[in-house]
């Protein structure tokens, strides 16, 4: 096999992106997901000081954290991880549950 079918077999599975561009699809979205974290942070702020709850955007912010520690556990298989992900999931979860009964 020469040079170019090797490159070609290499590119077939990847959407048209090379690896640098996969590299920086992948910081664009973990800076994509840092601002709306912070943007959670500052409307739960503002809630909690105007006296009223913020159960909605802390749920949003513990999911996200789910769902980057559950990816990073597939990726890496390292337990703490899947642990992280779980407690993530579950503060998720008992925060809806808080919003949704009221």
């Amino acid at each position: 096999m020469d040079r170019d079918e090797i490159l070609k077999k290499a590119q077939a599975g990847k959407i048209g992106m090379d690896e640098r561009e996969q590299q920086v699809l992948g910081l664009s979205f973990g800076i994509g997901g840092i601002l709306t974290v912070l943007l959670c942070v500052a409307l739960t702020v503002a809630r909690l000081i105007s006296g009223q709850d913020a159960y909605d955007y802390t749920a949003i912010v513990f999911l996200y954290l789910a769902g980057t520690e559950l990816h990073l556990y597939w990726k890496t298989r390292r337990r703490g991880g899947a642990l992280l992900a779980a407690g993530c999931g579950l503060v998720c979860a008992g925060n809806l549950a808080m919003l949704l009964l009221g």
